[in-house]
């Protein structure tokens, strides 16, 4: 009987031995579970965080980032990377208005990117929506920085601001630093080619890039001006003449743009012309050898809303004015308006007297027909008057 007891409560003691091992096992077994589900959660953390930080800190990933910032209307830190990052002097409503213009509804998903081309300092990468090209990009590692910047390029809106006596200026209300400056110690580009240097001051120059439309230039002296020079993308500021100059210039620009005109429409012969004009220049040379046979016949002509303005003088021996005019020639009781705008380029010859080098023709009235400028090739055949050709700059 006591050995039965004795047996019984052996197996028993033993079977609890193995449940006690049992559950070790499984909790043993649990614990490796656990310890790898926690390191394989910090490997995929991990792979998670260095595939992102590896994304952001690419050039894809950055080029990515901006179309999606772009396409998703971030005008403000779009705008705050181009200023802080890029030579940016657009205002943000031109920037914005470029670049919705440009992206409008396009998905980020759509787009891809190829290397286009690359300088000292700049990347460059052609965008791609569905496989058609939409814009250029130009991305840059700043100093300092991990993460490349990027910006859409607006084209090839490049504009040169030449300035006589150290004049400052702002672009867009940004200020122009030294920094932009380009070149110093320059013949203004109107008059280079001419062999005047003696008689010419010189200039600064700032290339200023990547503008949406015409820039708002505006100098810090409100006794200087600027002007557009159309015979290049150029902008000069210097000092506003005085009365006597202004005087002075207007007449030298109205005399000798009414007898440029009087001698396209035979009205005004070619001596009288070239009498307000210096010899041996291209325009001199052009005007020698235009036939201005091709207007028609007619009975009067008539100067009208005569406008002379945008007028810098450009050291003493030479000055840049502009003038607009309605030049009315009246042919058997029917009239016909030809609206001008005319830049001048004047510079004082050995006798003292003003001589124009070029007329450059702006733009006209686009109701009505121009008359030519003088490197219009002669015609096969008479043109009326009606129908006479838009003019060309020389």
């Amino acid at each position: 009987m006591d050995r039965e007891v004795k047996v019984k409560v052996k197996n028993k003691r033993a079977y609890s031995e193995q449940l006690r091992s049992g559950e070790r096992y499984y909790m043993n077994l649990l614990r490796v579970f656990l310890s790898l589900v926690i390191v394989f959660s910090i490997g995929c953390v991990y792979l998670y965080f260095w595939l992102y930080y590896y994304e952001r800190h690419s050039i894809n990933g950055a080029l990515t980032q901006y179309v999606k910032d772009v396409t998703d209307r971030k005008w403000d830190k779009v705008y705050r990377e181009d200023r802080r990052y890029f030579t940016e002097l657009n205002t943000k409503e031109a920037v914005t208005d470029f670049l919705f213009y440009v992206y409008g509804d396009k998905k980020p998903g759509g787009m891809t990117f190829s290397f286009a081309n690359k300088d000292e300092t700049y990347q460059y990468y052609d965008c791609y929506y569905r496989q058609s090209y939409i814009a250029t990009l130009q991305i840059v590692k700043p100093e300092n920085s991990r993460v490349w910047k990027v910006r859409t390029l607006i084209g090839s809106n490049n504009y040169e601001v030449e300035t006589l006596n150290s004049s400052t200026f702002r672009i867009n209300d940004i200020p122009i630093t030294p920094d932009y400056k380009h070149e110093d110690n320059l013949v203004p580009g109107a008059y280079a080619g001419y062999e005047l240097d003696d008689k010419l001051p010189r200039v600064s120059n700032y290339f200023i890039g990547n503008i949406v439309g015409t820039p708002a230039i505006v100098p810090e002296n409100e006794n200087n001006i600027v002007i557009r020079d159309y015979t290049a993308s150029r902008f000069m500021i210097g000092q506003k003449p005085d009365t006597s100059q202004r005087s002075e210039f207007a007449a030298a620009i109205n005399d000798t743009a009414m007898a440029y005109c009087k001698y396209i429409t035979e009205d005004g012969t070619l001596y009288d012309l070239k009498q307000h004009l210096l010899p041996g220049t291209v325009f001199y040379d052009a005007i020698s050898s235009f036939n201005n046979q091709w207007f028609t016949t007619h009975e009067s002509i008539d100067f009208q809303n005569i406008d002379i303005f945008d007028i810098l003088p450009v050291g003493d021996n030479a000055f840049i004015g502009s003038i607009r005019f309605d030049y009315v020639v009246t042919a058997t009781n029917v009239s016909q308006t030809y609206s001008n705008h005319y830049q001048m380029f004047f510079i004082r010859d050995n006798n003292n007297d003003w001589k124009c080098i070029n007329i450059y023709t702006v733009s006209t009235d686009d109701s009505s027909p121009s008359l030519p400028n003088v490197n219009i090739e002669e015609p096969e055949e008479e043109a009326p008057a009606e129908e006479s050709p838009q003019p060309q700059s020389t």
